[in-house]
């Protein structure tokens, strides 16, 4: 992929990401322009209303709220050209629709989804494009956000996301045995948005287990951690009680308790079940080495 990574339609060139993240569990309002309608639309498809299956949902969906972001804000800066594109920039004329450009590949990357996902992303793309009047303006976007979509779907296609789980876990004491759902651990190796590498900004190894660090650090997460800590104080538990929302999943970015949905059904199902659990719950439950 060309290393330009810039997105934005309004802003800088690095959210492309975060957004897709954000989008996930944070819809905005239909209506507003069209990068929220599909933005909507695409967390309809990617990420239904109801529980969390496995980690690999999360992480597949945002793979691909990712792609819907990238083809729109390509689609739309091929014609405005006000940015550095992030994947390329077909030739278009000033007057093509941005609405149908931007629709158009939207639609196009989620219509890759399964069979049933893209024959009601043409009937949607269909029914929005219906307020647009017909002309060349149209139809010279409907080929563009096509087009761009099609060079994002080709850059995405080897990127590692379907390749086969080949997570063991074996290891020996001190080193480190990754704590996701296994279902996603081949995650890591997937070909990144906007880094160079996946490994860019890694960690260094965990620090030695004859360290004063390590015995420090234990410690402390034993006092705060256990059954009947008398140093966690009532927020720090509240705030765990509110954290594995999603099956135990942290990504409390995806928590349906925090994305503005509190009076959701979704949101009343966390409270019910947060008052149903606190007599089970324990931040460190299980025995523990010299406990």
């Amino acid at each position: 992929m060309p290393h330009s990574t810039a997105y934005t339609i309004s802003h800088c060139a690095s959210g492309v990401i975060f957004a897709a993240w954000l989008a996930v569990s944070a819809p905005a309002s239909a209506s507003a322009n069209v990068i929220t309608d599909w933005d909507e639309k695409a967390i309809a498809v990617v990420f239904p209303t109801g529980p969390v299956a496995v980690s690999q949902q999360v992480y597949t969906a945002q793979r691909m709220m990712g792609m819907v972001h990238v083809a729109m804000f390509d689609a739309v800066n091929s014609i405005e050209r006000r940015y550095r594109p992030y994947l390329v920039q077909l030739p278009a004329d000033p007057a093509t629709s941005k609405e149908a450009a931007a629709a158009a590949a939207a639609a196009t990357v989620l219509a890759t989804v399964d069979e049933k996902t893209a024959g009601e992303m043409k009937v949607a793309l269909a029914a929005y494009l219906a307020s647009i009047p017909d002309g060349a303006a149209k139809a010279d976007g409907i080929k563009l956000g096509e087009a761009v979509a099609a060079k994002v779907l080709e850059a995405r296609a080897n990127d590692g996301h379907d390749a086969a789980d080949d997570y063991r876990p074996r290891t020996t004491p001190g080193v480190y045995v990754p704590t996701p759902i296994t279902a996603a651990s081949k995650w890591g190796n997937v070909k990144p948005f906007a880094m160079a590498t996946p490994s860019q900004f890694r960690p260094g190894p965990p620090i030695s287990l004859e360290s004063t660090e390590w015995a420090t650090d234990y410690k402390e997460i034993k006092d705060y951690g256990g059954k009947t800590s008398a140093k966690r104080s009532p927020q720090q538990t509240e705030t765990a009680f509110k954290w594995p929302d999603l099956g135990g999943l942290p990504l409390p970015i995806l928590n349906p308790r925090w994305d503005g949905h509190g009076a959701s059904d979704r949101g009343v199902r966390c409270e019910e079940r947060d008052a149903a659990s606190r007599d089970e719950f324990t931040l460190n439950e299980g025995p523990s080495p010299g406990s």
